[in-house]
């Protein structure tokens, strides 16, 4: 599954909304970058579902953070 362009727009504005400038956790770089792929986590070892979580990487660590479509306002449909 992948984000289009406009949905990648879409999630750096809302994180810049709510954090000036973004910043990676590990090492507090501001250069972080919404990737295409979606990633599709496992619910529960017992249970084949999946939830669907944004990748935002920081381009100077490497550090990924995974974050809700729904709580971003994204739709993936």
């Amino acid at each position: 599954m992948s984000l289009t362009l406009e949905q990648q727009r879409a999630v750096a504005n809302h994180l810049k909304s709510r954090a000036q400038p973004p910043q990676c956790p590990v090492c507090s770089a501001a250069n972080m970058t919404v990737q295409e792929e979606v990633t599709l986590l496992p619910t529960d070892a017992d249970d084949p579902s999946t939830v669907p979580r944004v990748n935002v990487l920081c381009e100077y660590c490497g550090y990924v953070l995974h974050f809700s479509p729904s709580a971003l306002g994204l739709s993936l449909q």
